[in-house]
């Protein structure tokens, strides 16, 4: 609703009378349920005691609405049904505003009922159904955060939250940790302490399940979380060390111990997690990772170069400017003895060249400025982008043979062309040869795509705007 058409409304209200305003409003509520269930809702809290299933039932309602005759909301109307079901949201939030706390309790216990009936509802491509879902727990977190929240309000939602999270409602969707998140909030006693402990303590892990060990690893660390409120500092320790194979905890103690200079340590938790994470690539390139900063310090220099070439054969994740290509190159070079090199360079090549590796063989015969050999490749791969990315040292040395390569390819590229978006492709290889000093060839190509049969007109007419 625009601005002009609220001051219109608030024209309009202000020229009723009561009794026009209440019969509007009876003849509305008798005709249309949906805006019934709305009025009614402003009486909640106070004429009226807060009905979770009240709200929960709305939600349902809405539902109905939208779905198609299959029973199921079609992508295009998830974002009106996000938008109708945030309204009976916003009555949480107004709820906490004026700290009605029951009210806003019922309206989240009641959406929250019947979430995963919501992201079960429709196509969420867009992402609309479980928006509506973090909104709900979102004011989840700020109803359990508030400061004058009554302590009989606390208890209802800690002892609703720990139920859904042991009922395991919403497992499978990272919502079922918001209820523990939720319970560790309020959990204001040992005793409420200790039952959230033995809840997150009957999360196992089974076998080679990874869903299961993931869960177990999260429980753990939901444990520490609340240890940290109740327990001691040694007893947190104690706990990571005695789940050390957790991948958090042992991040945790090898930064603990790098802060303490104690690298014996980093190397002693490290290699053991390369040992016990055989399995998962991303968690052993972590603790290698670790092992190289701690060999460095030390000034181990043999197990650090041996780090570093791993690092730089593709043992980091993409996009780690520390561990790239490139950084680990210059490592090697500053840890070979200057005298060695050369040797060394060679034992780079042949691994290279023994995986198959064409992305780093390349870059050691740029680094190394190895021309003969680089052309040495380009001739057995004469395609069209490894002679554009071919160093212009290389393209220098042997420019005759690179044109002729060059519009060879290009040659071939014309006779696999058959629509004009290849046509202006082939322009542009053309005006690469020109440039790289094959005139003479180009012309050559031109005239022969030209005089191709049967006659191509679009062809003819993207030749002629070179």
């Amino acid at each position: 609703m625009t601005k002009q058409d609220i001051d219109t409304v608030d024209l309009l209200l202000s020229k009723l009378d009561k009794k026009q305003l209440a019969d509007f409003i009876r003849k509305e509520c008798s005709v249309n349920v949906r805006f019934q269930d709305r009025f009614l809702a402003l009486g909640t809290g106070t004429l009226f005691k807060p009905d979770p299933a009240k709200f929960a039932s709305r939600v349902e309602d809405l539902i109905e609405d939208y779905s198609g005759r299959h029973g199921y909301i079609e992508y295009r109307d998830t974002f009106d049904f996000n938008r109708a079901v945030t309204r009976i949201l916003d009555e949480a939030e107004e709820a906490m505003r004026i700290g009605q706390w029951e009210v806003a309790t019922a309206v989240l216990t009641g959406i929250a009922s019947v979430a995963e009936e919501i992201l079960n509802s429709g196509d969420d491509s867009a992402g609309e159904l479980g928006a509506i879902v973090d909104d709900c727990f979102e004011k989840w977190h700020e109803l359990c955060s508030e400061t004058n929240l009554p302590i009989s309000t606390k208890s209802e939602i800690f002892e609703l939250a720990l139920s859904r999270f042991n009922d395991k409602e919403l497992k499978g969707w990272d919502w079922w940790w918001d209820w523990i998140k939720m319970a560790i909030d309020l959990a204001d006693t040992p005793e409420k302490q200790h039952r959230v402990i033995m809840a997150l303590d009957a999360i196992k892990p089974n076998g080679d399940d990874w869903s299961a060990k993931h869960n177990a690893e999260t429980a753990q660390k939901y444990k520490l979380e609340i240890m940290s409120r109740c327990g001691s500092p040694e007893d947190q320790v104690k706990f990571m060390y005695d789940n050390v194979a957790n991948p958090d905890f042992r991040q945790r103690l090898i930064q603990m111990a790098w802060d303490k200079a104690d690298y014996d340590e980093v190397l002693r938790l490290a290699r053991d997690g390369v040992n016990h994470d055989t399995k998962y690539i991303g968690l052993v390139s972590d603790w290698h990772k670790w092992e190289y900063k701690a060999y460095h310090e030390i000034g181990d220099k043999d197990n650090e170069l041996q780090l570093a070439r791993h690092f730089f054969f593709g043992g980091s994740r993409w996009g780690e400017k520390e561990y790239s290509m490139e950084a680990m190159y210059s490592v090697l070079k500053s840890l070979v003895p200057h005298d060695e090199w050369g040797k060394y360079a060679k034992t780079l090549i042949s691994e290279a060249q023994g995986k198959k590796d064409i992305v780093r063989l390349l870059y050691i015969y740029t680094q190394e400025k190895m021309w003969q050999e680089y052309m040495g490749y380009i001739r057995k791969n004469p395609s069209i982008y490894n002679i554009d990315d071919t160093p212009k040292e290389v393209k220098k040395l042997f420019k005759d043979e690179i044109i002729k390569l060059y519009a060879s390819a290009v040659r071939h590229f014309f006779q696999c062309a058959s629509n004009r978006d290849s046509y202006r492709t082939g322009v542009e290889f053309l005006r690469k040869l020109i440039r790289y000093g094959g005139t003479e060839d180009a012309a050559q190509i031109v005239t022969e795509q030209k005089l191709r049969t049967p006659r191509r007109p679009a062809l003819i007419d993207e030749l002629s705007k070179l």
